[in-house]
């Protein structure tokens, strides 16, 4: 019967173990980094194409807290909370959510054009979002 040796696989073992160590300490990091790059570049946009009309809305953009699991965790950035406004064309006196203000700037309506400033922004500051990410990832990992 065969033997089977080996030298040096214990190493490889702990740089695999610390590299996941620090990657899980590092990725809430970085998802936090690039939100806040890329929430500061949509409000950005929100405001050079005129949505502050309502007031908050701009100011509403924010992100939620990391979410998900042990193998996906992501943010969501989005306009949150509500206007203290309703629609008042149409008699509804509830607040409107920001979300859905943010919507229909986004894609238009029949009568009023779209406002892309979530899809512009977001083209617009990519690289930024990268280059915050990969800052954080360097320095936690050392890479």
């Amino acid at each position: 019967m065969g033997e089977f040796n080996t030298v040096g696989l214990e190493d490889i073992i702990d740089a695999f173990s610390r590299r996941e160590a620090a990657t899980v300490e590092a990725v809430p990091k970085m998802l936090k980094a690039g939100a806040d790059v890329l929430i500061e570049a949509q409000r950005a946009e929100a405001q050079a194409m005129g949505l502050n009309e309502t007031g908050g809305f701009i100011n509403s953009i924010k992100a939620t807290d990391v979410k998900g699991d042990d193998t996906e965790k992501y943010v969501e950035i989005y306009p949150r909370g509500r206007a203290k406004h309703g629609n008042d064309r149409k008699g509804d006196k509830s607040k409107v959510r920001y979300a859905t203000i943010g919507f229909v700037a986004e894609y238009g309506t029949s009568s009023h054009a779209a406002r892309p400033y979530m899809t512009v922004a977001n083209e617009k500051a990519h690289e930024k979002v990268v280059e915050a990410q990969r800052s954080i990832w360097e320095s936690e990992t050392g890479e």
